[in-house]
């Protein structure tokens, strides 16, 4: 056992370049995910709820669920970015373990000389992580979350954070079970086998529960979260090993074409499918999280209390207020004075609608004294208004009332008369219109009332009449801002919009946080990626000595890289978009059922801009960086290795 270990210790401590490449992958690989994991942890550990009622509620449960996804949308990337960086020189190791085990070294003895190898940068990385973490937190939760006091770092991160340097290790000690023959077909160095097409099983079936989980009506909740759920699972693990047998497959394809850079490609494509497999592993999994991600973001984007919070801070800021009295309406103007901004203000008071010699009940209909011109502001999807007739703005679409009064109708102002016990004499008796006002359709946050309300031109009542009716409700319209109602009432004025800044906040800051993670997972899918295609690289020297020896020009060598790049990261980045796509698509999807037509969103291929963005900025970028010095001159070793 020591003598193994040893031994691997040793190849680290002596290594060449490319193998003091690979342990600088590996402690930086270590460091950044555990630190990363220990932040995460630590600030979801801090923030979830420490207690639970026993009522507990929707919105509790959702507490409880979103910090796991969150944990599982962060730690899956890190931990296989981890273990691909392991498995980094994978055909290299393989082939000098191929060759030990010829020899007769036992697998176990193989085993210890990976742990050897990878042990000493995966531990240092580790301990600078949790460090790095540690100090981290508190900043991170006063400065991102503003969190008081400031929270620590929490146990369950600490020991979460170590499965990175253990499935960094765990990637460079597995050795590869096989066959006599395919020990000597390794120790050969000869091409692969291709992948089975056994990998392509598990995401078909993933995608037929994500696909039936919104198309079957009639589903129970049970059966419908088993779906979806399950479904978006295999499907998530069907594309980290899809990318193996696509890579294969394209790269056969790349060698039948002939040429010399498609044959230069596809032949070292060809014999590391699994390979680049596990380095394209964090990419694919930060893909398809990234692209799932969307359809939150989407559903978040959709309601009501968003909507709402985004139309005041970038269209126009709303607010309204009760004035009982002339000297309220004064203490209005004095405080729009002070706030500033100030477009419109709409005035408007409600009455009762009876038929004549009725009195008012408790759900009588509703009337709204107010002119045409304010009405557009109070209601804007109403039209077909005139300050010569009265007319009913009908009922919202799916409210169920009575047909409302037609003919001659009372009004009766809202006051209750203690001393009478009644609203009152009527204020006015007036005609009702045949015809009745129309309602277009607005945003589910702009719908007002949807009673049917009779329109009452202001016009048609004299000042004495109007005064009837009590005090009066303002509208007021203003340049946009966060909170128009909070600067009202800093003046005097009790004002609302139905929404309040700390209502629109949680969902501001919970879509901000999903993009920043979006960020984070496929930073880190597009780092493993670039060190381990760095890795390849570094590990073609004496190849590309050998190539240029028998005449083969650069510019060859170099498309032939830049092919050899791209189509793993085109096919296995097309197969996440799409699949984290599907996934979004189904959350979105299975969240319409039963939700009001005004509330229901369809998740549109815009979502996938930002993720394709990523890939296809992220392909070019590596390959760029990862052609540097293929022209190089050649140096003395590299002929010699060649």
């Amino acid at each position: 056992m020591l003598p193994s270990l040893r031994l691997g210790l040793t190849l680290a401590l002596r290594a060449t370049d490319h193998g003091r490449f690979r342990a600088l992958s590996a402690l930086l690989v270590s460091l950044i995910g555990c630190a990363l994991l220990v932040v995460v942890l630590s600030l979801l550990d801090a923030a979830r709820p420490r207690s639970l009622a026993p009522g507990i509620g929707a919105t509790d449960v959702f507490g409880m669920i979103l910090p796991g996804i969150v944990a599982l949308a962060i730690g899956l990337p890190v931990l296989a970015a981890a273990a691909a960086t392991g498995r980094m020189s994978e055909q290299d190791r393989s082939r000098r373990t191929a060759r030990l085990h010829l020899l007769g070294m036992r697998r176990r003895d193989q085993v210890l000389v990976g742990v050897g190898e990878s042990l000493p940068p995966a531990l240092l990385g580790a301990a600078g992580g949790l460090v790095a973490g540690a100090l981290l937190v508190p900043w991170a939760g006063r400065a991102l979350l503003g969190m008081s006091p400031a929270p620590s770092i929490a146990v369950v991160s600490v020991v979460v954070a170590l499965a990175v340097p253990l499935c960094l290790i765990a990637g460079t000690a597995m050795p590869a079970r096989r066959s006599g023959a395919g020990t000597l077909e390794r120790a050969r160095g000869e091409v692969a086998r291709s992948p089975g097409l056994w990998r392509a099983v598990l995401l078909v079936v993933g995608l037929s529960m994500l696909i039936l989980s919104w198309s079957l009506p009639g589903l129970s909740n049970p059966v419908l979260v088993v779906l979806f759920l399950g479904g978006a699972g295999l499907a998530a693990l069907g594309s980290i090993l899809l990318p193996a047998l696509l890579v294969r497959r394209s790269a056969d394809l790349l060698v039948r074409a002939g040429s010399p850079v498609s044959v230069v490609a596809g032949r070292r494509l060809q014999s590391q499918p699994a390979v680049l497999g596990r380095v394209l592993g964090a990419l694919v999994i930060g893909v398809v999280v990234t692209t799932a991600g969307q359809g939150l973001i989407s559903v978040l984007s959709a309601t009501p209390v968003y909507q709402a919070g985004r139309h005041y801070r970038d269209v126009e800021a709303v607010a309204s207020a009760f004035l009982p009295d002339q000297a309220a309406v004064a203490d209005l103007e004095r405080a729009l004075e002070q706030v500033g901004g100030a477009r419109e203000v709409a005035v408007s008071t409600d009455g009762f609608v009876v038929a004549p010699g009725s009195a008012p009940q408790e759900h009588a209909l509703r009337a709204a004294v107010t002119t045409c011109a304010e009405l557009r502001v109070l209601r804007p999807g109403v039209e077909g208004c005139r300050d010569d007739r009265a007319a009913w703005i009908p009922a919202a679409a799916g409210f169920d009332l009575k047909t409302p009064l037609q003919g001659t109708v009372d009004l009766f102002g809202t006051e209750y008369d203690e001393s009478t016990g009644g609203f009152g004499d009527p204020v006015l008796r007036i005609e009702v219109s045949a015809d009745e006002l129309t309602r277009v359709p607005v945003p589910a946050w702009q719908d007002t009332d949807p009673a049917p309300t009779l329109f009452v031109p202001r016009e048609l009542l004299t000042e004495e009449q109007f005064s009837q009716f009590g005090g009066v409700y303002a509208t007021i319209t203003a340049s946009p801002r966060p909170d128009l109602p909070a600067e009202l009432r800093a003046e005097g004025i009790e004002a609302h919009n139905g929404w309040t800044a700390e209502d629109f906040a949680p969902y501001q800051a919970t879509i901000d946080t999903i993009r920043l993670l979006n960020l984070v997972v496929l930073a880190v899918g597009l780092g493993a990626f670039l060190l381990g295609t760095a890795d390849l690289a570094m590990g073609r020297r004496a190849e590309h000595a050998r190539l240029r020896l028998l005449g083969t020009p650069v510019g060859v060598l170099r498309r032939a890289h830049w092919l050899e790049v791209s189509l793993p990261l085109v096919v296995g980045g097309g197969a996440a978009l799409a699949i984290g796509q599907l996934v979004a698509v189904a959350f979105v999807e299975t969240g319409n059922r039963g939700m009001d037509p005004g509330m229901v969103t369809h998740l549109g291929a815009e979502s996938l801009t930002g993720p394709a963005l990523a890939v296809a900025g992220g392909a070019v970028v590596i390959a760029a960086a990862t052609s540097i010095g293929i022209g190089a001159p050649l140096r003395p070793d590299h002929i010699r290795r060649a």
